[in-house]
């Protein structure tokens, strides 16, 4: 039997939407997003009745009818899937709403580019211990007990510290938005009141205490927060480590990651040097103390002969003078050892050391690394039928 497209299009609603049959609510909530009357729809479903052509057989009995669970406990997978099929302009719907969302944020959100150095230890800085390590049993003779071996410097501590943070965060940077120049600070405009707030309104209507902050610290707090998670580092088995800057502006990105890699560099350089120069420090001392107690006992021994001649020596006489005699060796071989040490000593604060090197300088990224929008776009989509899915069933349940 021929149908009108008026009549084919209530048929097709009873066909996709059985429910529509006996339920009023949903019968006027079908017939307003198809642009008819409930009084209307349901007219025309009584005359498609009355001419045979809806019928409710079992086959088209609302999905919500049906047990979404069996007589075992079993989920009925049927029922779901036939839900599913009814539902199926709603959960395209709402999955194609999520997609929209999550095109337009990907569309919309800031863009980061991301830049890599790369850095290994030199052998040099591998080495524990360093010159100190040769008069180690030589310190602890003269009392030195505490003193320890010279340090060793941990790269990605010294990347994650709140020192270097705070020099890039400070340091004048020129970029494609400040091209004379400026820190990060007004770079990411964080002095700029925001427009949509809560947090700030929220601070306003509980009570001030009487400790006031530094409005310079507090942003420079909170831009150190910011760039905390921007710098990532990572170190591999073989000891390489990879050092990554994720931020807005491309050559920004380059120039910070490059800059870290001299900050290492100069950091390292410096506290080596400073420790070779308080080694030098210490074992200068340790060789005029020697010097001295040489000559002391030097002195010892000769007015001890002018006062004894050797030849009318007793035996007592003669071990005091082998006691002053051995005395003089001892100090003699302490003081020609830190005489070699401090030699040593000298050159090695003198040394130009190999401390770090650099594989890969950074270069500014060609492109964007963030926010990845093929991956947003399909996560959104399968979110969105994820949630529609579960949404329906409550809403066929209820």
């Amino acid at each position: 039997m021929k149908l009108t497209p008026h009549e084919q299009k209530v048929f097709d609603l009873v066909q996709n939407f059985p429910e529509i049959l006996n339920n009023p609510t949903e019968r006027k909530k079908i017939a307003e997003e198809n642009n008819l009357s409930e009084k209307t729809l349901r007219n025309r479903i009584a005359e498609l009745k009355k001419r045979g052509l809806i019928d409710l057989s079992p086959e088209i009995q609302p999905a919500k009818n049906k047990s979404m669970i069996t007589e075992n406990d079993e989920i009925n997978l049927s029922a779901i899937w036939e839900m599913v099929k009814l539902k199926r302009k709603f959960i395209f719907k709402f999955a194609s709403f999520c997609t929209i969302i999550g095109l337009s944020y990907s569309l919309f959100a800031t863009l980061y580019f991301k830049s890599t150095t790369s850095l290994y230890p030199a052998g040099e800085l591998n080495q524990s211990g360093g010159m100190l390590g040769d008069f180690q049993g030589l310190a602890k003779t003269f009392g030195m007990g505490s003193l320890g071996s010279a340090p060793t410097y941990n790269i990605p501590d010294i990347i994650k510290s709140r020192r270097l943070k705070k020099d890039i965060v400070l340091k004048n940077w020129k970029t494609q938005k400040f091209p004379q120049g400026s820190n990060l600070i007004k770079f990411w405009e964080l002095g700029k009141p925001k427009l949509f707030s809560p947090r700030q309104w929220l601070s306003k209507l509980l009570p001030k205490g009487e400790f006031k902050t530094d409005k310079n610290l507090k942003l420079t707090h909170d831009a150190i927060l910011e760039l905390d998670g921007l710098i990532s580092v990572k170190e591999e088995l073989s000891g390489l480590i990879t050092v990554s800057v994720l931020i807005q502006d491309p050559n920004l990105a380059a120039d910070i990651a490059n800059h870290i890699t001299h900050y290492v560099k100069d950091f390292i350089s410096f506290e080596q040097h400073q420790e070779a120069s308080r080694n030098r420090t210490f074992i200068e001392d340790q060789k005029s103390e020697a010097k001295h107690q040489l000559e002391l006992s030097e002195e010892t021994l000769t007015s001890f002969q002018k006062k004894h001649q050797m030849a009318r020596d007793t035996p007592e006489i003669k071990m005091q003078r082998d006691r002053l005699t051995s005395s003089i060796e001892e100090n003699r071989a302490v003081y020609i050892t830190l005489r070699q040490q401090f030699e040593i000593a000298k050159i090695d604060e003198k040394k130009e050391k190999l401390l770090i090197n650099v594989l890969d300088i950074a270069e500014p990224a060609i492109k964007k690394d963030k926010p990845k929008r093929t991956l947003i776009v399909l996560l959104s989509l399968f979110g969105g039928l994820m949630l529609a899915i579960p949404i329906a069933l409550f809403r066929n349940t209820h």
